[in-house]
């Protein structure tokens, strides 16, 4: 499931916030509430803007996601994979995003993570790093299940993420950059 999902809104618009969770049409209203009790954040847009929007329905500021759902990120899923390295101290990846991606994983597959930060395809590595130091790292799922993976590329969790992107300095980067430029 998502939990959150950039959104671009246009001024003077109208829009409707599903509360329920039920919408086909994540993080808007599509009348799935209807005899449920719920009733959507009805709201205009006040200027033509990019927002994160909630999905997982726990933020305190609907309908703006609030970080609330990163407490589902320590729920101790990161030892039930295996991963074949973590990032070495020294490496300068870009920085990809500023939010973690929620990935379905497959039981027994194993994934390539983009480390460096430079792959279109991310979070998975597309060679970009090819000329770089920063190589991808390699992971099996041992379950079928959706996960984090770490975007900001800062994790010591490698290739999932730890929260590292809600310090400051991560959230205030600028994607395509390494940290330190940002």
């Amino acid at each position: 499931a998502v939990v959150s999902t950039q959104s671009t809104g246009e001024k003077g618009k109208k829009y409707a916030w599903c509360t329920c969770g039920q919408s086909q049409k994540q993080p808007m209203c599509d009348g799935s509430h209807r005899g449920s009790g719920f009733a959507p954040i009805k709201f205009v847009a006040e200027e033509s803007k990019t927002a994160l929007l909630c999905c997982c329905k726990n933020t305190n500021n609907g309908p703006l996601c609030d970080m609330t759902h990163v407490k589902v990120l320590m729920d101790n899923t990161v030892g039930r994979f295996r991963s074949s390295k973590t990032l070495e101290a020294g490496d300068a990846p870009l920085v990809s995003a500023r939010l973690p991606a929620y990935q379905s994983l497959t039981e027994g597959k194993t994934y390539l993570w983009c480390a460096c930060g430079a792959s279109k395809t991310q979070p998975f590595c597309d060679g970009s790093h090819s000329s770089g130091s920063i190589k991808p790292v390699s992971f099996t799922a041992e379950k079928t299940k959706s996960r984090w993976l770490c975007m900001c590329k800062q994790t010591k969790t490698a290739p999932f993420c730890d929260a590292t992107h809600l310090d400051v300095e991560v959230q205030t980067a600028t994607e395509g950059k390494p940290l330190s430029a940002s």
